[in-house]
């Protein structure tokens, strides 16, 4: 569990290091772009920027050291599906449990960003949960695709059906949360007064 929150901290460190050039890229398609841009839009790229820093540190942070890396033998994986209801089955621990709960977790914000803020479709979203989400496993299967000389993280397949279903649910309650009109984005964002639509 620790080792989650440590990742997610490395991911904020560098996402408050690129957090200039994301002021800049605001701002210059703002001053472009003016009272056309949809601010909306642009938070949700911003966001799912800053989701996947923090999604890439979690799944693949911290790097294995030297001594990991000598250990390592050849590359494995996790391939029968549902495995994780008889691993809570047998185990019988918070732990298995909150295994199965984060994977799903993980990719709420990335189905909830594409379907809220950027307006995509639903099975595109669904598509696009399973395809980052194979891109993940892969990498653990491969050790950052044969970087390493074997699999330092675990693949597994049933994260890809717990990831797509989480980036379901983040379209799903996307669709739940009424979205901001466009006048009332124009009157806040630029602070001026809203035109007829």
């Amino acid at each position: 569990m620790n080792i989650w929150f440590e990742s997610i901290y490395h991911g904020i460190e560098i996402c408050i290091r690129i957090l200039p050039v994301m002021i800049i890229f605001t701002a210059a398609v703002i001053f472009f772009k003016g009272e056309n841009t949809s601010p909306l839009r642009l938070i949700g790229v911003q966001g799912l920027v800053f989701y996947l820093i923090c999604l890439f540190a979690v799944v693949f942070l911290p790097l294995p050291s030297a001594e990991q890396i000598a250990s390592l033998r050849g590359y494995e994986g996790q391939y029968i599906p549902f495995k994780f209801v008889f691993d809570i089955a047998r185990e019988k621990s918070l732990r298995s449990v909150l295994q199965v709960v984060f994977n799903i977790f993980m990719t709420v914000p990335f189905g909830f960003i594409l379907r809220y803020c950027l307006g995509a479709k639903r099975r595109n979203i669904i598509l696009l949960t399973f395809l980052l989400s194979l891109i993940i496993e892969l990498a653990q299967l491969t050790g950052l695709f044969f970087l390493y000389p074997g699999s330092y993280r675990l693949f597994d397949v049933d994260d890809l059906m717990l990831n797509t279903l989480g980036g379901f649910l983040g379209v799903v309650i996307a669709e739940r949360i009424p979205r901001p009109t466009a006048a009332a984005f124009r009157f806040s964002f630029f602070a001026g007064s809203p035109k007829r639509l």
